[in-house]
């Protein structure tokens, strides 16, 4: 049987994102912690950016080999992707309560999307499963 790391690692990750947005919302950690959704949106770019290396290298390309450079930008995008998309969703349904301005809490959001990435994308490449 193949092993696959990346799938293993997103399906982790995502399954955590899952339970911690649970626990967050009924113990109400959005309101009460200012920096856990600064967490939720690293783990999400983290878990996101893996998720996609994973469809690029295993499904779509077959074992194709990018550059650090090439890895990293397929991440970082794949994060601003999703990010972008949830960014939508939670104005579109009203789920911001932040107690700045909303455009400072999109860009912090982003960064954090766009740190996990990175971290995604390293860490990827370190362990030698560089799609």
């Amino acid at each position: 049987m193949k092993e696959r790391p990346f799938l293993k690692i997103a399906f982790f990750l995502i399954a955590l994102l899952g339970g911690l947005n649970f626990l967050a919302i009924e113990l109400s950690l959005y309101w009460t912690l200012w920096w856990f959704d600064i967490l939720m949106h690293f783990l999400g770019g983290f878990s996101v950016s893996f998720l996609f290396l994973y469809i690029y290298a295993e499904c779509l390309v077959e074992k194709i080999n990018l550059s650090l450079y090439e890895t990293i930008w397929l991440a970082f995008l794949s994060a601003m992707l999703v990010g972008g998309l949830w960014e939508v969703f939670e104005y579109v349904n009203d789920l911001t309560q932040s107690t700045e301005a909303y455009h400072l809490d999109v860009v912090h959001d982003l960064l954090a999307d766009g740190a996990g990435a990175m971290l995604a994308s390293l860490l990827a490449v370190r362990v030698g499963q560089r799609p």
